[in-house]
């Protein structure tokens, strides 16, 4: 219970390490500290962290569920990319800055709740996240990164909020099960192949 640091890659690669309880007084998951633990299901964050890093839970293939604590502020570069298992994510802070490529290729994930308050979907944030079936962008985003949501297929309609004004390329391209598009009215710019292969697309509400 006296350990207050875990440094980088500290557990990457124990390929046969299953569940870890993180003591309380961990403040910060350092970059890659779980990378490529492939069995690794269950973690227990403790309410003291603040940070997860870049690459923290990387590659973890058999992670089903992660509980991220109401203090983390911030999520780092592909902090849960390739978490093939994980089905829910929950963000309760309403101020947690989210890393390019958080969850890329976690190609389970159902269900999730973004910050109230994040202003910006970063590079990739949900890239290949195809078992993805709805998703409420908050009214806080004003911007949303390059193939933020490429290969979401299970997406099968999409609201742009009015604080959106840019649409970076490749957004939403290869969403093959989108069929119904509304944009809002602030969005000024649309990013070349931001919608294209979105093959089932029937309806698109573009503002004046």
């Amino acid at each position: 219970n006296s350990v207050s640091s875990i440094g980088f890659a500290a557990f990457a690669g124990c390929r046969d390490l299953t569940s870890i309880t993180i003591p309380e007084g961990v403040i910060t998951l350092s970059e890659s500290t779980f990378a490529g633990c492939i069995a690794l299901q269950n973690v227990d964050i403790p309410e003291s962290v603040t940070s997860i890093e870049q690459e923290a839970f990387y590659l973890c293939s058999s992670l089903s569920s992660i509980r991220i604590p109401s203090n983390v502020t911030i999520i780092g570069v592909a902090a849960f990319a390739g978490c093939s298992s994980l089905i829910d994510v929950s963000i309760p802070n309403s101020n947690a800055v989210l890393g390019g490529g958080v969850f890329a290729d976690c190609t389970s994930l159902v269900n999730v709740a973004l910050p109230s308050n994040i202003s910006i979907l970063q590079y990739a944030t949900f890239n290949n996240c195809s078992s993805l079936t709805s998703i409420l962008i908050p009214e806080s985003v004003n911007l949303i990164g390059g193939s933020a949501f490429r290969n979401c297929s299970g997406i099968t309609s999409i609201t742009i909020p009015d604080s959106v004004s840019s649409i970076r390329d490749s957004a939403f391209q290869d969403c093959t099960g989108l069929t119904n598009i509304t944009i809002g009215n602030s969005v000024s710019s649309i990013g070349g192949s931001a919608f294209r292969n979105c093959s089932g697309i029937t309806s698109i509400t573009i503002p004046d």
